[in-house]
């Protein structure tokens, strides 16, 4: 498990690189690496982006899944998603990938929301 907070999107993309090499280093295929990258990214985009804050970062692999756990530092709510936008939205295509991405495993609470990613490649080292 790692975590890490960011402020902006420039570091975004620092902060992720290691969590790529977290990933890699515990056995996950390219495809698992990239689909994990894809959906730590559109989370934190809308943290910093929608909340204007810091987004704080958790991830790690948990048996068959990597478990991402995004929020804000609490200063302005994380807002609560009752429904997922669909394709065709004019707002939300991040969340509807990372709801694809992740067959509905997502939970929103509290001022962040939680997504597993579900491994899907052999594990090389892990």
């Amino acid at each position: 498990m790692m975590s890490f907070i960011v402020d902006n999107l420039n570091d975004m993309h620092a902060a992720l690189q290691k969590f790529v090499e977290y990933l890699r280093g515990s056995g996950l295929d390219e495809d698992d690496v990239f689909f994990s990258r894809l959906v730590g990214c559109e989370l934190i985009t809308n943290v910093i982006r929608h909340c204007g804050e810091e987004a704080r970062f958790m991830g790690g692999v948990d048996g068959d899944n990597v478990v991402i756990c995004v929020s804000s530092d609490g200063a302005k709510p994380f807002k609560l998603c009752t429904d997922l936008p669909d394709l065709l939205a004019e707002s939300g295509r991040g969340l509807y990938i990372v709801n694809a991405v992740c067959d509905g495993d997502i939970v929103f609470s509290g001022e962040g929301v939680t997504a597993k990613v579900k491994i899907r490649g052999a594990r090389v080292n892990g």
